[in-house]
């Protein structure tokens, strides 16, 4: 297949280009700044550049736009950040969906958040409620309203879109302010990690791969509509850096932790079911164990503790 993929430069997106091609589709990225796509000498790999808004390349039987590109503000909390959210990641979307569908693309995957559930103690479905007002609120907004555009427009077009909620995102070439390469970062310098909360917070953490490979599956087996892409499980914070530590083959009094440990109510993100993704396209996703042990297979433990391949 000629699959498009935007975000091209970014973490999942480069993940995506580079597993489309081991399966030997076809793929074009697109990317504000061409040169910053890392290079594959691929003869079924190009890249154009283009920025959301821009009209879409002359693209011949396009299987399908993968879109990742989006406006993730500097401040989640600041309003004035709302506009420019709306402009990019909901009306720039479905403006791409318009330019596809008038080009012939078959399909179109859009990759949302999984952090639009209102907050909940059971897992999240595809059929939780929606309310994303307790955090990074115009962000997230702008991802959902883009979803509820993007499937009207779809259906009202006969062109299917299929949309990723995805969970916490982790894996090789990730950015790194997050928990976990923060984590491996200090672990894997001999440095010790301080958990608070008494290691309340809750997150899916789900490897990039299997974030990919659900993707592709969506493509592959023409399936449309909402799908959530976690690993369906709640990592604790304390569990993470504990399994990080064992990973690293780090001393297990690095992790401290601050607050009192109890049962009170976890504080972080329910775990997102992923039942519907498992049935309809064979997702078999990693627990975060499994995934930081094959991110450290691959890259080896020496690159793996001193944080290889994080940009």
């Amino acid at each position: 297949m000629q699959l498009v993929v935007t975000g091209a430069t970014g973490f999942i997106g480069s993940r995506l280009i580079d597993h489309a091609l081991s399966r030997g589709h076809r793929v074009m990225a697109l990317a504000r700044n061409p040169d910053r796509v890392k290079p594959r000498e691929n003869s079924r790999f190009r890249v154009a550049k283009w920025s959301l808004g821009d009209p879409l390349p002359a693209m011949t039987q396009a299987s399908a736009i993968l879109h990742l590109a989006a406006h993730i503000p500097a401040d989640f909390g600041d309003a004035h950040e709302a506009a420019r959210c709306f402009e990019v990641n909901t009306n720039g979307a479905l403006q791409l969906a318009m330019h596809a569908a008038s080009q012939g693309v078959k399909r179109f995957v859009f990759f949302g958040s999984g952090q639009v559930y209102a907050p909940t103690s059971e897992s999240a479905s595809e059929t939780s409620a929606a309310f994303p007002v307790h955090r990074a609120s115009y962000y997230l907004a702008s991802k959902l309203a883009a979803e509820i555009c993007l499937l009207s427009f779809g259906t009202a077009n006969a062109m299917p879109v299929t949309v990723l909620r995805l969970a916490s995102v982790y894996g090789p070439g990730m950015h790194g302010a997050g928990m976990v390469p923060t984590f491996i970062r200090a672990l894997g310098s001999g440095r010790s990690v301080v958990i608070r909360d008494g290691g309340r917070y809750r997150v899916d953490l789900v490897y990039v791969d299997d974030v990919v490979s659900l993707a592709l599956a969506a493509i592959e087996k023409e399936q449309a509509g909402i799908f959530n892409a976690g690993s369906g499980q709640a990592c604790r914070s304390l569990e993470a850096a504990q399994t990080i530590a064992e990973a690293l083959g780090a001393a297990r009094d690095l992790v401290n932790v601050e607050g009192a440990r109890t049962d009170g109510a976890a504080l972080g993100f329910a775990e997102l079911s992923v039942a519907k993704a498992v049935e309809q396209l064979g997702y078999n996703p990693r627990s975060f164990r499994q995934g930081i042990e094959a991110w450290k297979a691959e890259t080896g433990l020496a690159d793996f503790r001193s944080g290889s391949g994080q940009e």
